[in-house]
């Protein structure tokens, strides 16, 4: 069976903006000073449907602000219930960060007739890469308090990751270790490599990514670690999983040339998946 062949690889790195995930974030040989994280950033581009709000949690401990856009036919039509993409900011980001920008491009996919209207979230991961508390605090209290706060369509099937750098590999992260939660992963500027710590959820995790149709698209620009998921995209068509590996042209590590190159792309891709169900 091919996955076992895969099996015996060496461990997957998660990586981001150059740096490998699983490595502590500062080396303790480094001089230098350790990046201060804002939890609670209220501060955006004004955007019709684009509100802040903050969260107690209790898996960090602390307060945690985090950003949700809804489209106008939320408003409009009251009985109508939304499917969500959760938009994973990257390294150095937080909620309001990328919450505007992202949400622009959803809205023209929108009125272009590309997508149908979806509601976007989007959490402060700080410099976790989306691990442990911050990766408990999306699971266990912001997704629940989405679906009970909006008018959400509180199914798997109607749930979307997305991110840059560090989002990127996070969403492709949660998709891994929360398959049966989600439809769909993207990733801009993200990146998967071999990993014994996911190796087994990964195994766990096929079976359902092919029952629920499952897809990831996986977007690097040609001058950003393109070869950023070839392992991992070699097993999901080893395994029959619905995928797409995009590689940009003339593209560095940016997130302006990603959402002008590919972000409508990414988009479409999600709303397919979230429109299936």
């Amino acid at each position: 069976m091919k996955l076992k062949a895969w099996l015996i690889l060496p461990g997957l790195l998660i990586f981001f903006s150059g740096n490998i995930y699983g490595q502590n974030q500062e080396n303790e040989n480094s001089d230098r000073p350790k990046r201060e994280i804002s939890w609670i950033n209220p501060d955006f581009q004004a955007m019709d449907g684009l509100t802040h709000h903050v969260l107690k949690s209790e898996a960090l401990g602390h307060e945690v602000g985090y950003v949700v856009w809804t489209p106008p036919t939320y408003i409009e039509k009251v009985k109508e219930r939304f499917p969500v993409i959760y938009f994973l900011h990257g390294a150095g980001g937080n909620e309001s960060a990328d919450a505007a920008g992202f949400s622009e491009w959803v809205s023209k996919s929108i009125n272009d007739g590309r997508i149908e209207p979806v509601i976007c979230v989007f959490p402060n991961g700080g410099m976790s890469g989306y691990r442990n508390e911050v990766e408990a605090m999306i699971i266990s209290e912001i997704i629940p308090l989405i679906d009970k706060e909006y008018r959400t369509i509180a199914q798997p099937n109607a749930r979307a990751l997305a991110g840059f750098s560090m989002g990127g590999a996070g969403s492709v992260y949660l998709s891994i270790m929360h398959a049966e939660l989600f439809t769909a992963a993207g990733s801009m500027g993200g990146g998967l490599r071999n990993h014994e710590e996911l190796t087994e959820k990964i195994r766990q995790s096929i079976p359902v990514w092919k029952d629920s149709d499952f897809g990831f698209i996986l977007i690097n620009g040609d001058e950003d670690r393109p070869d950023a998921f070839v392992e991992f995209a070699e097993i999901l068509e080893q395994n029959s999983v619905d995928h797409r590996v995009v590689i940009l042209p003339d593209t560095k590590h940016n997130l302006g040339l990603y959402y002008e190159k590919s972000v409508e792309q990414l988009i479409e891709y999600l709303g397919d998946k979230l429109g299936s169900r």
